[in-house]
C-alpha cells in the first residue's frame, strides 16, 4: 500500500534452527568442529587391498556424520550415517587389528579407528594429513562429551531421534 514503510526482514524461522544445534552445544568458536562441518575425504581401510576414499561430514544438527557410498541396499543407506553418541571410543593411531597389518604403508599419525557400541563394525579410517585426523578425532570427542553433559531434557528437545542413554 502507499504510504506503508516496508518492515525491517526478520530471519527466518529456518535461519536460526540451523545455528541453534551449534549454540546449544556451545561449538561455533571450535575449529575442529568447522572442519567437520566442511567435510573431509577420508579413506576407509577393510584390508591392505580394500581402502575406498570417502567423504565424511558432520551435519548440521552437530551429532550426525553423514559418509559417502555407492551401495544402494537399505541397510547400506541406513549405514551412511551414524551419531557421535553411538561411538564409544575413538583410537588414534594403528591400534585396531586391520590397521595393525597396515601400518607398514598407512602413515599411524593419519588413521583412527571409530568404536561403536553395539553390534556395529568399527570404522578404520585414514586422513590425508595428520592435522585431519586430529581435527576429526578431537572433534568426535569434543561433540561426544558436550552431548554427554547435557540434561536429559536437552537431549529430548535438541535431538529427539536419539533414544538411548549413555
Amino acid at each position: 500500500m502507499l504510504g506503508r514503510k516496508k518492515k525491517p526482514s526478520e530471519p527466518k524461522a529456518h535461519e536460526s534452527k540451523t545455528l541453534d544445534p551449534l549454540r546449544r552445544l556451545d561449538v561455533l568458536d571450535n575449529e575442529d568442529v568447522r572442519v567437520m562441518l566442511q567435510g573431509s575425504s577420508i579413506v576407509k581401510v577393510r584390508s591392505q587391498r580394500w581402502q575406498k576414499k570417502r567423504s565424511f561430514r558432520l551435519l548440521e544438527d552437530c551429532v550426525t556424520v553423514w559418509c559417502e557410498s555407492s551401495k544402494t541396499s537399505r541397510k547400506a543407506q541406513r549405514r551412511q550415517n551414524f551419531s557421535v553418541t553411538e561411538v564409544e571410543c575413538v583410537r588414534e593411531g594403528c591400534q585396531s587389528e586391520c590397521l595393525r597389518r597396515v601400518a607398514d604403508s598407512v602413515p599411524e599419525a593419519q588413521c583412527f579407528t571409530l568404536v561403536f557400541r553395539g553390534g556395529r563394525k568399527s570404522l578404520d579410517l585414514c586422513c590425508l594429513s595428520q592435522e585431519e585426523a586430529q581435527c576429526w578425532v578431537r572433534g568426535i570427542r569434543t561433540l561426544k562429551d558436550r552431548v554427554s553433559n547435557m540434561s536429559q531434557k536437552e537431549k529430548l528437545d535438541q535431538y529427539p531421534f536419539v533414544i538411548s542413554v549413555h
